[in-house]
């Protein structure tokens, strides 16, 4: 029987395996970057969570801004790498982290990889104070592939995770997830947040394209950005 907890196993394993493939620095250009830094406004003095942080790319940015910043990841080899950060290994089901202890979490291209997602919504939730923020970044179901525009993205996912390309071998028990904005939106909404937002960020690769400049919803990356109830909505 396949349980969340050996597939969190086999995505913790995965990524050991493939850590070589990951960068450990990021631009500061970056457009899923530029799209936290906007979210989270004032970033000095904020205690934020990077679930999933890897090798701590994002969250080593934000740190530079002024944040304190945690990174918690279940892959041990990404965490290595992420040494100038307080970091945890743990599974994001079952965040060993007190209630209200953060200002926001973000999740840059993470809750693909999460099986029962629900349980992560709500301890994400559970962390966060009353009017924090949490910040989604991740793929948009809807989006037109960035090389050939007439093309659904997820149908060149498809191809490409049957030809072994992708980062979970064909068949397993473990696929990437992809979101349709609004139900991710949704989700949110039921998990018990509100303020809820979606950007589609236009990636430089896009930006060569009419369609993607002006039709946003075509774009692949996207931000949601959810505030937890009890709290202001002001970042």
């Amino acid at each position: 029987m396949t349980t969340a907890t050996s597939l969190e196993a086999e995505v913790g394993a995965r990524f050991d395996q493939l850590h070589d493939r990951f960068k450990q620095t990021l631009p500061r250009e970056d457009v899923r970057l530029r799209g936290l830094i906007e979210s989270l406004g004032t970033i000095r003095g904020q205690r934020i969570l990077d679930l999933g942080c890897g090798k701590g790319r994002f969250g080593r940015r934000l740190a530079e801004e002024g944040a304190t910043v945690v990174g918690l990841d279940r892959s041990r080899a990404m965490l290595a790498q992420a040494s100038d950060l307080p970091r945890i290994h743990a599974s994001a089901r079952r965040l060993p982290l007190c209630t209200a202890m953060f200002d926001a979490v973000i999740a840059v291209e993470v809750i693909e990889h999460l099986p029962a997602m629900d349980d992560v919504l709500h301890e994400v939730h559970r962390v966060l104070r009353p009017g924090g923020l949490f910040a989604i970044v991740d793929k948009n179901a809807g989006a037109l592939n960035s090389k050939r525009p007439w093309i659904p993205a997820l149908a060149v996912k498809a191809i490409d995770e049957r030809r072994g390309r992708w980062m979970y071998p064909h068949g397993g028990p473990v696929r990437e997830r992809w979101f349709w904005p609004e139900a991710l939106k949704m989700r949110l909404r039921d998990a018990g947040f509100d303020h809820l937002r979606v950007t589609h960020l236009l990636s430089p690769r896009e930006a060569a394209w009419a369609v993607f400049r002006r039709v946003p919803r075509t774009r692949l990356l996207t931000l949601w950005t959810a505030r937890a109830l009890g709290g202001s909505n002001v970042g």
